[in-house]
């Protein structure tokens, strides 16, 4: 699977790669590659060299010796080439560029006709002139198969806001040294981005319920039917009601009036009782006694985390939470070094971060504090 970045370096992260085997001057037809008898085909396209390299270039191969391992190409060669150059098979060899208006692909937008992939610069680039605002994005093309990649994330024309995925990662690789760039991959990143988003996200529900709410949504349930799929990103029932005029803007005062008390899942199926109980296990809410007949019921769920993966997703967390998820970046990635003695310092600011996060996102009512015993409290 070939990853997709305005970098061209992920095009060869999972390709086949050889090297060549003696020295070549440009204008050469002819060259051997170590190896090339083993998954090396007619058709291919080669990187000669790596991808910002002065003298890299993308050539097509004609016809391979799986005797021998010689491959002649379909053109000369336009540079020189040392023995030992890195020879690497890529599934693309054109770019084409999109504009959307908004971050939608679109193929009826294409800003160019498929070009030829920059291999002499680290970025495949097209300074699109005609639009100030919207977002790029591209494919890549094999001209040869006709085959089209996946379209790329799409990238803001205003630059990236501070919470996206792709400014945290940016933020991130800036404070590592260059012998630590070398061993975090962008992959490694992402998974401690997610990890530390997943923490603070838990904690947050843990303390803070109407954060992460979702609005009140309609549960249509059937006669005869125990237990219903829960939504993917369901993390804890806050409030679940019947016989609700959603139409009253006052309904959401009447939760308490309709609810649906709870019962434990060890007593549910024990439960002699005829008013209506609703459990949760797994995946499923079911109700007990079981319906007999269907009706609509309001309900209300905290959110869990969902991975985020696109460059441009936001971080949803309260007073600019984003900001700490580095310090949980850097604690992973200094468990990777051999030096670990920072580590735990920046697991301690991560910890610190999240404290804080909490406590702002606590008090977001007009209720004011106050010292004393509450009125009703059973004192």
């Amino acid at each position: 699977m070939v990853t997709l970045s305005a970098d061209n370096r992920v095009l060869i992260e999972d390709s086949k790669y050889s090297y060549l085997t003696t020295n070549y001057a440009s204008g050469v037809q002819a060259i051997n590659i170590l190896n090339a008898q083993d998954g090396f085909v007619a058709g291919d396209y080669l990187l000669l060299g790596l991808f910002g390299s002065e003298n890299a270039e993308i050539v097509q191969i004609d016809t391979v010796n799986t005797s021998t391992g010689a491959i002649t190409l379909i053109a000369v060669t336009k540079f020189p080439h040392s023995e030992s150059t890195r020879v690497s098979v890529l599934p693309y060899n054109q770019i084409r560029f999109y504009w959307t208006a908004i971050e939608v692909v679109d193929n009826n937008t294409p800003l160019t006709g498929y070009v030829s992939i920059q291999a002499s610069d680290w970025y495949s680039t097209y300074n699109d002139e005609a639009h100030s605002t919207g977002f790029g994005w591209f494919i890549f093309y094999n001209s040869t198969t006709t085959a089209s990649s996946q379209a790329s994330n799409s990238l803001p024309y205003a630059g990236f806001e501070n919470n996206t995925i792709e400014d945290i990662l940016s933020d991130f690789f800036s404070l590592l040294n260059n012998k630590e760039l070398k061993l975090v991959s962008r992959e490694d990143a992402l998974s401690w981005f997610n990890e530390g988003y997943s923490r603070m996200r838990n904690r947050l529900n843990m303390t803070n319920v109407e954060y992460s709410a979702t609005a009140l949504m309609p549960l249509v349930i059937s006669g005869g039917v125990t237990e219903y799929l829960l939504p993917d990103d369901f993390y804890a029932l806050e409030s679940i009601t019947a016989l609700m005029d959603t139409s009253d803007p006052t309904a959401m005062g009447n939760l308490s009036k309709f609810a649906i008390e709870y019962i434990p899942l060890r007593l549910a199926f024990s439960y002699m009782g005829s008013q209506t109980r609703y459990y949760i296990r797994g995946k499923y809410i079911g109700f007990v006694p079981t319906p007999t007949t269907g009706q609509t019921l309001q309900y209300m769920y905290t959110k869990k985390t969902t991975r985020l993966s696109s460059n441009s997703d936001a971080v949803d967390l309260p007073d600019n939470g984003f900001y700490v998820i580095k310090d949980f970046m850097m604690y992973r990635a200094k468990m990777k070094f051999s030096d670990q003695s920072m580590a735990s310092t920046y697991f301690k600011a991560f910890n610190d971060g999240i404290d804080q996060m909490v406590i702002a996102a606590m008090d977001r009512d007009a209720n004011l504090d106050e010292m004393g015993i509450d009125d009703s409290a059973n004192c």
